[in-house]
């Protein structure tokens, strides 16, 4: 049974035996007292529940940033704690006030006739039991914790009404919008046939002092088309004065947003990060491709635990609120920063833990004030969340850190997804020289490509400038297709094997294997 089956079977058990119970605390007293026991019961399950961290059942006690902060969840926390002290009141006077043992027997013989007690079955001992007059305060108990029942159903209804409905309904209710997609990319012709679009810039925002969002105003005719699934990116050309430069950049927000964002982070030296953190504007139209990318979830079934390194926030925030907007699983977050001042999305993560904090932890981690993290002190954060799909991105030494730390846990590497920014490398020496005839832009030259050289590579070091994007095999901003002689890709997320099968390769990650290559964009 699926995690979110088990919470609300658990809950309308509970709000069964407590119904019963009260309606039957006149008349029926054995039932009223086997109802009592069952209560008992189902307090204790969660109790156990609560402790063992099961999936689906959020912790008892309000988490230490909802007193920080009071608001709407610490009020639905409080409300819970009050029902559970009012069961345990309630039931804890209920037991005082009878004989259990001739309570059990009588109850017991129904079932067993062998289980029969000797006595004449009377079990109410009266109201006497540990307190006087028990039988009212009992009985006010039990129209206190009704009424904490019915205050908690109200702040379900005015704040949590989603999650209420799929209560009643059975499973959660997706948000509006398009259902996810699979992954984008070039197939049938790829990228060179499936054209570009000019999307218009909604809005820039300042997310912190070195990174930008930018969000895209997509016509509703096309919505379909550049549906994308969380931890996919977009590629886009900044226009510069040297020509189109194709970049790619992860959404950041959740799919089927009405306007979709990317987040730039502004890097040393970067052309185009320094260009669209310095010079877009809202209003300014962008060259785009469809989205694409293998940065992605299987189902909501799963945990998820995210961890990633500055500007690495931006597909990983995506999985986040996508994880929590389908499904109960937890994601838990641990993020590295600079400092403070360098976390990006800082508010927007603080919101989206008060909204769940039930399912949502996060763990700021500044190198300035504790340390670049290693494998060591990453295994530490870790500890807990070995069974979860986990979700990697970040500078390259923080990635190798994280991956390592997850390795010395015995995480499956089949859990663990890697996002790596910048192209892939090659090992030192491998490869051949070759010779390369290109036809681009009308013209075909020959250049001279080195061993261990992709062709992208050689070029443009011979001052041609094909189209590229993500040189690393993700984007299919580069496809070309080989008319003679072979070559081996390095790495290929986008092309089909009806792709290569017609010669299609990517010029990021595609190395000579004979000494003569023709190949045409």
């Amino acid at each position: 049974m699926k995690p979110f089956s088990r919470f609300r079977l658990y809950h309308w058990l509970l709000a069964i035996a407590f119904g019963a119970a009260y309606l039957t605390g006149d008349d029926a007293e054995l039932a009223h007292v086997w109802l009592g026991y069952g209560l008992i019961a189902l307090l204790a399950v969660r109790l156990v529940l609560a402790i063992a961290r099961s999936r689906g059942f959020p912790a008892l006690l309000p988490p230490a940033a909802q007193w920080k902060k009071p608001g709407n969840a610490l009020a639905g926390k409080l409300l819970t704690v009050g029902l559970v002290l009012g069961f345990v009141s309630t039931l804890t006077i209920g037991v005082t006030m009878i004989d259990n043992r001739a309570a059990l027997s009588e109850g017991l013989s129904t079932v067993i006739p062998a289980a029969q007690a000797d006595d004449d079955g009377d079990y109410d001992e009266g109201g006497g039991g540990l307190l006087k007059d028990a039988d009212e305060v009992h009985e006010w108990l039990a129209n206190v914790t009704l009424t904490l029942v019915g205050l908690h159903l109200g702040w379900l209804l005015l704040y949590r009404r989603r999650q209420a409905w799929a209560m009643l309904g059975g499973s959660p209710t997706p948000p509006a919008g398009p259902a996810p997609q699979p992954p984008a990319g070039p197939s049938d012709g790829g990228v060179a046939n499936s054209g570009t679009l000019a999307l218009r810039v909604a809005d820039v925002r300042r997310e912190s002092a070195d990174a930008v969002s930018i969000l895209f105003d997509v016509p509703a005719a096309l919505r379909e088309r550049f549906a994308y699934r969380a931890g996919q990116f977009l590629t886009l050309a900044a226009p510069m004065a040297e020509g189109k430069q194709w970049r790619c950049y992860s959404f950041s927000s959740a799919p089927g947003a009405l306007q979709p964002r990317v987040t730039v982070k502004r890097v040393a030296g970067g052309r185009v990060s320094n260009w669209l953190n310095s010079e877009l504007k809202a209003g300014d139209s962008l060259e785009v491709l469809p989205p694409a990318g293998n940065f992605v979830a299987d189902g909501y079934a799963d945990d998820r635990l995210l961890i990633a390194a500055g500007s690495g926030i931006t597909p990983v925030l995506s999985l986040l609120q996508d994880a929590l907007s389908h499904g109960d699983a937890r994601v838990h977050l641990v993020y590295a920063n600079r400092d403070a001042a360098s976390v990006i999305f800082a508010a927007e993560l603080e919101r989206l833990r008060a909204q769940h904090p039930e399912r949502l932890s996060v763990h700021h981690h500044f190198d300035a004030v504790s340390g670049v993290l290693d494998a060591a002190s990453l295994a530490t954060l870790l500890q807990g969340w070995t069974h979860a799909q986990a979700f990697v991105c970040g500078p390259v030494p923080f990635m190798q850190a994280a991956e390592a730390a997850l390795a010395n846990l015995g995480v499956d590497a089949a859990r663990v997804h890697v996002e790596r920014f910048g192209q892939v490398r090659a090992p030192a020496g491998a490869g051949r020289a070759a010779t390369l005839q290109v036809a681009l832009g009308g013209q075909t030259q020959s250049v001279e490509a080195r061993p261990g050289e992709v062709l992208l590579a050689s070029m443009e070091r011979a001052g041609l400038t094909p189209p590229s994007a993500c040189r690393a095999g993700a984007c299919g901003a580069c496809k070309c297709k080989v008319t003679e002689g072979r070559v081996k890709l390095r790495e290929n997320q986008v092309l089909t094997d009806a792709d290569l099968a017609e010669g299609w390769t990517l010029a990021c990650q595609a190395e000579p294997e004979t000494e003569r290559v023709e190949l045409r964009f």
